[in-house]
């Protein structure tokens, strides 16, 4: 659609616009295009023409549009690209001893919504894809216990729960026995669908009296069908964006939602420039990137932030904290598999 020169200058102009936010003229780009600066204005002009770049009101430079964006990123950033500079800055961030899995997806968003100054989620392990794989209940007293599940070998749940006033002393042990026989060794998406259509019926057979059996179930199981969810830099929406997207980023489960939606799980890393289908997000920049947390499966890590970010710098971040959190998981799920249970 351009050609290689008008491809160049289309680069530096987006390159030097992040980085100082002014229109940018032919004589800036004389240095670093090798040809005249009529040459570069007529050029300049074309990629005016086809929608690349617009025009500034206070000046004679120029600046790129929306089209010019998107254009880049499908043609020139490189989305596993890593400046060197950002490496110690996160390392650094992460140098300390980790005891829960929400220190750390907090560590790495606040790390990601500091530097840049927009909002950064993530999410965990998509629950549908988890796996119950022990389940115990630790009576803390004659009125309440703590149920402690552990998903994907790896991740601890704990709950705490009202023991039922018509419970009898055996009952705690035939809840146990009940769940360890429907429930153990399946997927997350499988417990809901049982909680709604077998539960209910087989409840009879285990317990005299089922009145709240129902609701203490649902009561123990519902954590395990949220997402995870970890939002920083909330306020920084109001400086690239408007009210609405505020609180949208207010409501976690429709972020969730959001976030993993239009996303394959063959794409590693997704850049949608104002196309989103969510208002509050319309006219911005959303970046999605999915990574390993080991032994567990795919994360992912949003970036939300204002079309003209530098886009450069951005991914290489994003990259960094993905790749760096990944380790320090590694290291935690090894100290955790040896202890069995998270410390809350």
């Amino acid at each position: 659609m351009i050609t290689p020169r008008q491809n160049d200058i289309l680069n530096l102009i987006i390159e030097m616009f992040t980085q100082t936010h002014e229109p940018v003229g032919s004589k800036t780009l004389q240095d670093a295009i090798d040809s005249s600066s009529a040459t570069i204005r007529n050029d300049m002009a074309k990629l005016e023409k086809l929608g690349f770049l617009e025009k500034a009101h206070t000046s004679s430079g120029r600046l790129p549009s929306r089209a010019g964006f998107q254009y880049f990123v499908q043609n020139s950033l490189r989305l596993d690209s890593i400046d060197e500079q950002d490496i110690y800055q996160v390392i650094k961030a992460f140098d300390y001893e980790a005891f829960r899995l929400e220190d750390m997806l907090t560590t790495a968003s606040q790390l990601l919504a500091d530097v840049t100054g927009y909002t950064a989620v993530i999410l965990d392990v998509e629950p549908k894809h988890q796996r119950l794989t022990h389940f115990d209940i630790v009576q803390l007293s004659n009125h309440d216990a703590l149920a402690v599940m552990m998903l994907d070998d790896s991740k601890a749940v704990t709950v705490q729960f009202a023991i039922p006033k018509n419970f009898l002393a055996k009952d705690l042990v035939t809840l146990k026995h009940l769940v360890d026989d429907r429930f153990l060794g399946k997927v997350i998406l499988d417990i809901h669908y049982k909680l709604r259509t077998e539960i209910p019926q087989v409840i009879q057979k285990y317990f005299t009296i089922t009145d709240n059996i129902l609701d203490l179930f649902d009561h123990i199981f519902q954590p395990l069908f949220e997402e995870t969810v970890t939002i920083s830099g909330k306020v920084n929406a109001l400086s690239y964006a408007n009210l609405s997207t505020y609180q949208f980023l207010d409501n976690k489960a429709k972020v969730a939602l959001e976030m993993r939606s239009s996303l394959s799980e063959d794409d590693t890393t997704s850049i949608q420039i104002a196309n989103s289908e969510e208002p509050a997000l319309a006219e911005l920049t959303v970046i999605k990137h999915q990574f390993v947390i080991p032994y567990r499966g795919m994360a992912l890590l949003s970036l939300i932030g204002p079309v003209e970010m530098d886009y450069r710098r951005v991914v290489s971040l994003i990259n960094v904290v993905s790749r760096v959190l990944a380790l320090k998981l590694a290291d935690y799920y090894r100290y955790l598999s040896g202890n069995h249970y998270e410390v809350n």
